[in-house]
């Protein structure tokens, strides 16, 4: 919290206090009594909603939530230092797949663009990959020499689409799939298999 929130926060529990003595030094009837606290509960209800709203604006800017239309789904943003010593936006079900498999310490390391939307779904960049997600398909990372001939395909816009799987193991190399195929890396060459 910011030193003026926390400020705020600290006037509202003195003014609550004040009501309180007020209250116990007021008339024997309690009609004036209940009138102070109510004014200065009051007082002290707006400056808490102060002190919350102004810590709030502090933090936001680094990590928020996006809510654009009524009846839309929250989704997280955060913006994340980037290599290069940029700093790049991500968002929603590719940022809790990077935090998933160990953001910056992953081997995707840092971000090296802002998220991009491609068709229906989204794309973000990282030294060592790419996560792509779409409704249909969900957030996958895409890496290595499968990023490489899947990029050399079109990527998440090309004949391929969108990854279906993360990379996994099978005999001999690694293997993904996308919506109209399969990507392997067998004994170092890799084969484009369309569905």
């Amino acid at each position: 919290m910011n030193r003026r929130a926390r400020r705020t926060a600290t006037v509202a529990a003195a003014a609550a206090a004040a009501g309180l003595v007020l209250a116990g030094c007021s008339s024997d009837d309690g009609t004036g009594a209940e009138d102070a606290v109510a004014s200065v509960t009051s007082a002290a209800e707006s400056a808490v909603e102060r002190a919350t709203s102004a810590a709030e604006s502090a933090v936001e800017g680094t990590t928020g939530t996006e809510n654009t239309e009524p009846g839309a789904s929250v989704e997280e943003t955060t913006t994340l230092p980037g290599a290069g010593g940029g700093e790049y936006t991500i968002s929603g079900p590719i940022l809790a797949k990077y935090n998933e498999i160990g953001g910056a310490d992953s081997p995707l390391g840092a971000p090296t663009a802002n998220q991009e939307d491609v068709g229906d779904g989204s794309v973000a960049e990282f030294e060592g990959g790419i996560i792509a997600w779409s409704p249909d398909t969900d957030a996958h990372v895409v890496w290595g020499e499968i990023r490489t001939a899947w990029e050399a395909q079109g990527g998440a816009g090309g004949e391929l689409g969108f990854p279906v799987s993360d990379e996994r193991p099978i005999p001999n190399g690694l293997e993904s799939e996308f919506e109209m195929g399969t990507i392997t890396y067998v004994d170092g060459a890799t084969q484009v298999i369309p569905k």
